[in-house]
C-alpha cells in the first residue's frame, strides 16, 4: 500500500489496516535508491504475508538491505530474524534492545507478559535475531539516498527508538509506539513503561519539524504530523496524561 513517494505500508494487523497477521504492527518499507529499509518487522507469525505485500506493490524483496527496529516488543521485532534470513538484510536496533533480540528473551521483550494477558499465543516464541549494528541517539543510518536520524524515545518502554528522515523533502517521523495520532500515547502495565520519560519524549518530538507521522499502529498522518506531537506535549505540560491509544 503506497502511502507517499518512496514509502509503503507492507504490514499491519488488527490495530491498523488488516493487511497481515492480526498481531502485526505497522511495517513500513522506505525505498531508497537501490536499497530498501523496513521499519519494524511484525510479530513473525506471517512473515510471508509481509513479503507478499512488498511484491504486490511492485517491489523486489531482494532489495531490502536494512531492518530498523523501534523497540523489542514482539509485535514490532518478532519477524526480524526470519525477514533477515529471507532477504539478507541487516537488522539495526538500539543498544538496549540488542541483547533482548539476540537471545529471544521472552521476559525482557514483554512477550511473556503478553502471553499471560492472552495477547500472544501460549506457544509463541521470540526468535533470536542477529543484530548487525547497535545504535544510539543521534546516530545516522543511510539506506540508498535516504538518511535516518536515530532518536532515543523512551516512555512506552526503555529501549524505544524513533527514526527521522526527510523523504522527497517531507520531514517524516517513524515513531513506533511513542506518540500517536491526536496526541495519544501507549501506556501499558509493564515494568519499563515510564510517564516521566514519556513526557520528556513528547516534548522532544514536539520540537521537531514533522509533516508525516508514521505510527506503529492505528491512524497515520501523512501531513500535519506536528500537531499530533504537540497535543501530547501540551497535555504533559499541563500536568495531564494524554489519552491512551488502546
Amino acid at each position: 500500500m503506497r502511502l507517499m513517494p518512496w514509502v509503503y505500508l507492507v504490514g499491519s494487523g488488527r490495530y491498523g489496516f488488516g493487511l497481515t497477521h492480526p498481531l502485526d504492527c505497522h511495517v513500513y518499507l522506505v525505498q531508497g535508491q537501490g536499497q530498501y529499509a523496513l521499519i519494524d518487522s511484525g510479530v513473525g507469525l506471517e512473515v510471508d504475508a509481509i513479503l507478499r505485500q512488498v511484491r504486490d506493490d511492485g517491489l523486489d524483496p531482494a532489495q531490502i538491505s536494512t531492518i530498523l527496529i523501534t523497540h523489542s516488543h514482539a509485535d514490532h521485532a518478532g519477524g526480524a530474524a526470519r525477514l533477515a534470513q529471507l532477504t539478507g538484510a541487516q537488522v539495526i536496533a538500539s543498544r538496549q534492545a540488542a541483547p533482548t533480540l539476540r537471545t529471544g528473551d521472552m521476559v525482557a521483550s514483554g512477550a511473556r507478559l503478553g502471553q499471560q494477558a492472552g495477547i500472544y499465543p501460549g506457544d509463541y516464541q521470540l526468535t533470536p535475531c542477529s543484530i548487525a549494528r547497535e545504535v544510539s541517539d543521534g546516530d545516522l543510518i543511510n539506506v540508498g539516498d535516504i538518511e535516518f536520524t536515530v532518536l532515543e524515545t523512551p516512555g512506552h518502554c526503555r529501549d524505544h527508538l524513533a527514526f527521522y528522515a526527510r523523504i522527497e523533502g517531507k520531514p517524516s517521523l517513524f515513531g513506533g509506539d511513542s506518540v500517536f495520532h491526536s496526541g495519544r500515547i501507549l501506556i501499558q502495565n509493564i515494568p519499563d513503561c515510564s510517564l516521566p520519560e514519556y513526557s520528556r519524549t513528547a516534548q522532544r518530538l514536539a520540537a521537531l519539524e514533522v509533516d508525516a507521522l508514521l505510527t506503529g499502529h492505528l491512524t497515520i498522518a501523512l501531513s500535519g504530523g506536528h500537531e499530533h506531537l504537540q497535543a501530547a506535549a501540551d497535555a504533559f505540560q499541563a500536568l495531564r496524561i494524554p489519552p491512551n491509544a488502546l
